[in-house]
This record gives structure tokens, C-alpha cells and sequence, in this order.
């Protein structure tokens, strides 16, 4: 049993291997994943006919007990899906239920409308037709003003339009909303209308575009991403995008969407200021001329762009599809004026032009997820660069030379292939570097004992193969002596990932106080710490510690003793062996005061929490998050209720 297990687990599909395979190859995945498998499946937001024509065989014929429930604003393509049953459709909503979704985003949770805000209350939500995305647009609005009388007044007689009855008050109201933004967020949420329809937008990709288009100011008392963090916020609040994800640890924006009828109006007002260009593939504008600085290209790209477009100054490209011409890049050539290049996902590319040294004012690089093998020697001209991105790349080589561009902020790469000097002068401005899989260079950590202000430092791992406990610890060794240096000078550190087939733990808790402004911790390997396999004591940690992830640690003892200690930790996950022994136990009052998620998962010997004192003062909820996959019959797990009165979820496979 366990042996199919594991295979089981081997022959997932990831992710990346999903979106390399081609539509039917994707269907048949899907078709023998489903196969014999009682299901529901949600199709939202369908606006074709033919997508369901190309869908529905993959699907039983429900027999089993098996349901569809897709969802469309196209009756036909119910009506086509079902042709047998009326399909269910959604009513306006009434005057009660107007009125209470309007007061759940204009004011806090749990107040009630103030008693002289509720005749003018009444008739804004009235005013918003029963549309459910113009009430939350409206409240959403409000939330952010004063909650006086006057002003609610000025609103109320800015809505002094006509009933049109064509749905037109609600892109009036989203009219409204935009009008109030501040002027520097209006471009910020214009922005945003660039990506394709329905998309899941990262909001570090997001904040990192804004920095580098201009539109975030440079303040005294913090960093540009950390103002377009805030702006992110705002719009979040005022109800102008959609939060999908957000971090456990300490709550920020993850990935964010907009909803599509407020991104048809920022694409109308963008188009409308010249602000940005969309170009599908039957677009004739390129050929015409692109008359703003923004363009945006979904699915395909032409190669004249430069020769009809030479001021571009951002080309975005989103599931790009080249032609063999395209493919090497030669689109790119005369685009001299360019400051963001993004081409994520344009698989076919297969090489830049080494003109791309000609883009002197190219802040932003995003070439993440294509077909590219190296980058030429020439981005060493581009002295303004802000950020490269080649994860998910053939990229394991970049010149020396790079690492002389001073600007740098935000660095993601696959493997430093053949780095072999260190990072020469201080990168004061670096704030994100990412090195993901395997690095070939035993010496690459010394160069970020050169590195001053690097807030966010992703994967380093020992050289594949050096597989014997005699080379692993030699490697560690060397690995250890390189990170203590290293970690000396980067006390601006927020976050922290090492990936090590043994992490030298002695050195890196001897200079952990030392990180102040540290937030996350993530170590992925054997962690050394001495012929006990203990943790040391909470106070060799960093003090301001919320997040800790610890994989392949192999701790003996019980880690819990000295982790529930930690003053501010909000998200703990002990992962893959982690800990080896049966039971764990959280024993000492007042223990984990601000916890609020606790995830275990592959503990292989684990069999559960033991009951012990929690303390008294937990202001938050802990969830527990607990995730075993044993080969044996699942047991129960023995977790004391928290005082907060949180449920304790417990998955077993």
C-alpha cells in the first residue's frame, strides 16, 4: 500500500508540466483524472458555446451522481449546455438585500448604518439598480470618506443621473469611484487593465511594474514597495480590485483580479487618456501605429512593432505565441526607448538580440518561463535596471558584468551556472534576490557577504551530487563560513530561505538576533546542530520572527519546547521529517501567544499533539492545519481545543 502511494505521489502533475502541454493533451489528463471518479465540476463564466462543445465530453454522463454547474451571462450557452432544463437565472437583488450588502463595504463589520445616514443610505443603494458589483463599488467608495452627513450628501447628489435601465448606472457609479481615486493611483489602477480578462495577478509582479513605469514617488520613511503595498491596499479597499490570496503569516496581498466590467472601464479610460494599447491578434493597430507609450500584447506579437511603434516605452506580452521570425527576438530590434520589457510565458522565444544593450533605460526585465538558454553579455549596459526575472528558465549563466549595474532591486534566477568571483561593491538598493534549484558553485554564497541591503534571499543549495555525509559535510562547512560572513551584513534582511542538503544551524542562529527587521525563516534540509539534534534556545532566534517553515530538519527532540516561545510567531509548519519523533507537546502557559496557523504535514512518525497548557492570552484564532500522509491506517489526532474555541482540521491520506 505504501509503495502505491508513493507512486501515486511521484505521478502527480505539476503545474508547470500542465501549462507546457498542448489543449488536447490537457484534456485527456483531465479526462482520465475524472474517469470513474464520483465529481462536481464548476465551468465559470463561460461566454462560448464552442468551449462547451470542446468540454462536455470530457465529463461522465453523471450516472454516479457526478454534476456540472456552469455559469454564464450568455442564455444560449445555458440553454445549449442544458437544453432540457431551464436554466437557473439570477434575480436583481431587492431593496433589503441592496441596502445590507451596501452597509457590509461601507462600514466596519458588525455596525449598523448611523441613525442620520439611513434615509440617504437607503437611496444610494436604491440608486445602484440592484447590481450587486455597483453596490460594492459604491460602498467600497464610502468606506473611505467621512461618515457625515454633508458628505454622504455630495455623493448622493452626484448620482442625480436618470434611469436609463440599461445597466448603465453601474459603470456611472464605477465612473464615480474612479473620479474620486487620488490622482497618482488612477495610473496604478489603469494599469492593472493590461493583463488578460480573468487573470490572477501576483502583487509583487504588480508592485514591481508600478516601480519601474514611474508611477510610485520615492518617500523618506520607506521604501517605494512599501508605498505601492499601500496603494495596492487602497484599491483593495475602495473595492477596485479583488484580493484571491493573502499571506498567513502577516495578512498582505498575495494575488489579486479585477472584476471584468471594471476592467473593460480602466481599459475605456485608458484608451480614452492614452494610456495603454491592448492588441489582440487581429489588431491592426501595430501595422498603424501604436499611438501611447503602453502597449500590451495578447497571444501574439508582430514583428514590425519596432518599426511602427519605436517610442514604446513598456511592452507587456501574456501566452505569446511566436512566429520562427519572432522567435529570435528580432521584434525587440530598434525598441531603444523601452523601460519595462515583460514576455513571461512566450515559450517559443528562443534568444534575445544582442541590441538589447541599446535599451539603456530598461528598468524592468521579465522574461519568466521561456525558452531562452542564455541572456548576451550585453545586459551590462543596462544601467537602470531594476529587475530581472528568468525563473523557469534554461538561464544558468549571467556575466559578471551584471552584477555592476547598481540599480538592481529584484533579481530571480534559476543557477549560477559558472559564477565564479563575487559580487564586487555594495548593491544598496537590492532588496529581492532568488536563486532557485541547484547552484554549481561551491563559492556562490560568498558573494553575498558583499551585499548590504538584500531584504529577500531564495534558495541557495549545495552542488547536485554530493550525495556521501563526508562531501556534505565538507560542503557545509565551506557553505557555513561563506553564510556567517554573509549574514553579518545583511541585518535589513525581511526574509530568509536556505535550501541545503545539510545547513550549518550553529552558525546561522549565532548571528540570528542580529536580524532585526527578519520576518520569515525557511529551512529546507538537515539542520546541524550538534550531537543532539536540539534547537536552541527562543532567544537565538530572530526576535521579530512571524513566519518559520522548517523541512528535512530530522529534529529528535521536540522542537515545540522551544518554538512556542517565540513572541511573535504567527505561522509555524514543520514539513518532510521535520521532526522524527512519535508525539510532540505544547506544555509551558502562555506558550505561542500570537500563533494563529500550525501546519504539519509528511511527519512520517508523527502520531499527534499531546495534550498541555496553551496559556491564557491568545487574542487570535489558531487554525490548525493538520496534514498526514502515513502509510498505515490513519489515527486520530489528539489536539486540545484552543481557548479562541478554533476547530481543529485533520486531513489524513
Amino acid at each position: 500500500m505504501g509503495l502505491t502511494k508513493k507512486k501515486q505521489r511521484n505521478t502527480r502533475i505539476t503545474l508547470e508540466e500542465l501549462e507546457q502541454m498542448g489543449e488536447e493533451e490537457v484534456r485527456e489528463q483531465l479526462r482520465n483524472f475524472l474517469r470513474d471518479k464520483r465529481h462536481l465540476v464548476v465551468m465559470d463564466d463561460v461566454w462560448s458555446v464552442d468551449v462547451w462543445r470542446q468540454m462536455h465530453h470530457i465529463f461522465s454522463n453523471g450516472n454516479n451522481g457526478s454534476r456540472i454547474l456552469l455559469t454564464t451571462r450568455k442564455i444560449e450557452v445555458a440553454r445549449h449546455a442544458e437544453p432540457w432544463i431551464p436554466p437557473h437565472e439570477l434575480q436583481l437583488l431587492n431593496d433589503a438585500q441592496s441596502l445590507e450588502l451596501f452597509r457590509r463595504k461601507a462600514f466596519p463589520p458588525n455596525q449598523d448604518v448611523p441613525t442620520g445616514l439611513e434615509a440617504l443610505a437607503q437611496k444610494l443603494a436604491k440608486r445602484c439598480g440592484g447590481l450587486p458589483l455597483a453596490l460594492v463599488v459604491l460602498g467600497g467608495l464610502l468606506s473611505r470618506k467621512d461618515r457625515s452627513y454633508d458628505t454622504w450628501l455630495r455623493v448622493a447628489r452626484s448620482m442625480k443621473w436618470e434611469s436609463s435601465g440599461d445597466g448603465q448606472e453601474c459603470l456611472r457609479i464605477l465612473g464615480l469611484s474612479y473620479d474620486d481615486l487620488p490622482y497618482p493611483l488612477k495610473p496604478c489602477f489603469l494599469y492593472i487593465a493590461a493583463f488578460p480578462e480573468d487573470s490572477t495577478i501576483s502583487a509583487s509582479k504588480l508592485v514591481r511594474l508600478w516601480i519601474a513605469e514611474g508611477l510610485i514617488p520615492q518617500e523618506q520613511t520607506q521604501t517605494m514597495e512599501d508605498t505601492a503595498r499601500d496603494w495596492l491596499d487602497e484599491l483593495v479597499q475602495r473595492c477596485m480590485i479583488q484580493v484571491v490570496e493573502r499571506s498567513m503569516a502577516h495578512g498582505r496581498v498575495e494575488s489579486i483580479r479585477i472584476h471584468d466590467m471594471l476592467r473593460d472601464f480602466g481599459l475605456s479610460e485608458a484608451r480614452k487618456d492614452g494610456f495603454l494599447h491592448i492588441c489582440s491578434s487581429d489588431d491592426k493597430a501595430v501595422s498603424d501605429g501604436i499611438s501611447c507609450h503602453r502597449a500590451a500584447f495578447h497571444s501574439r506579437i508582430n514583428d514590425e512593432v519596432a518599426v511602427f511603434s519605436p517610442h514604446l516605452r513598456t511592452l507587456l506580452g501574456f501566452n505569446l505565441v511566436l512566429k520562427d521570425s519572432t522567435a529570435a527576438g528580432k521584434f525587440l530590434n530598434g525598441l531603444n526607448l523601452v523601460r519595462v520589457l515583460e514576455l513571461e510565458g512566450a515559450r517559443d522565444l528562443k534568444e534575445l538580440p544582442k541590441q538589447i544593450g541599446s535599451m539603456i533605460h530598461l528598468r524592468y526585465l521579465g522574461l519568466r518561463n521561456i525558452g531562452l538558454k542564455r541572456l548576451p553579455s550585453s545586459i551590462r549596459h543596462l544601467l537602470n535596471l531594476q529587475t530581472l526575472d528568468v525563473r523557469d528558465t534554461d538561464i544558468y549563466w549571467l556575466p559578471k558584468s551584471f552584477w555592476k549595474i547598481r540599480t538592481l532591486r529584484h533579481v530571480y534566477i534559476n543557477i549560477l551556472a559558472f559564477l565564479s568571483a563575487p559580487i564586487s561593491g555594495d548593491h544598496n538598493n537590492l532588496q529581492t534576490l532568488q536563486i532557485a534549484n541547484y547552484v554549481r558553485n561551491i563559492n556562490v554564497i560568498s558573494l553575498f557577504s558583499h551585499i548590504l541591503a538584500i531584504r529577500f534571499i531564495k534558495n541557495w543549495v549545495t552542488t547536485p551530487g554530493f550525495t556521501e555525509e563526508a562531501m556534505d559535510r565538507t560542503c557545509g562547512r565551506m557553505l557555513g563560513k561563506s553564510l556567517g560572513k554573509a549574514i553579518e551584513k545583511m541585518d535589513s534582511l525581511v526574509s530568509l530561505t536556505l535550501e541545503f542538503s545539510l545547513i550549518p544551524g550553529g552558525i546561522l542562529f549565532a548571528h540570528a538576533p542580529n536580524l532585526h527587521h527578519l520576518r520569515s525563516l525557511n529551512l529546507f534540509g538537515r539542520l546541524l546542530l550538534g550531537p543532539q539534534q536540539q534547537l536552541p534556545n527562543s532567544n537565538q532566534f530572530p526576535p521579530n520572527l512571524t513566519k518559520l517553515i522548517l523541512s528535512y530538519s530530522e529534529f529528535e527532540q521536540d522542537p515545540m519546547q522551544v518554538l512556542e516561545n517565540l513572541p511573535n510567531l504567527r505561522l509555524l509548519a514543520l514539513k518532510r521529517n521535520a521532526y522524527v519523533g512519535r508525539s510532540m507537546s505544547c506544555s509551558s502557559a502562555g506558550g505561542f501567544p500570537r500563533l494563529r496557523h500550525l501546519i504539519l504535514t509528511t511527519l512520517y512518525y508523527f502520531r499527534g499533539v499531546e495534550r498541555g497548557d496553551w496559556g491564557d492570552a491568545q487574542p487570535h484564532p489558531l487554525n490548525h492545519r493538520l496534514v498526514h500522509e502515513i502509510e498505515y491506517a490513519s489515527r486520530g489526532i489528539a489536539a486540545r481545543d484552543h481557548p479562541s474555541g478554533a476547530e481543529a482540521d485533520c486531513y489524513a491520506s
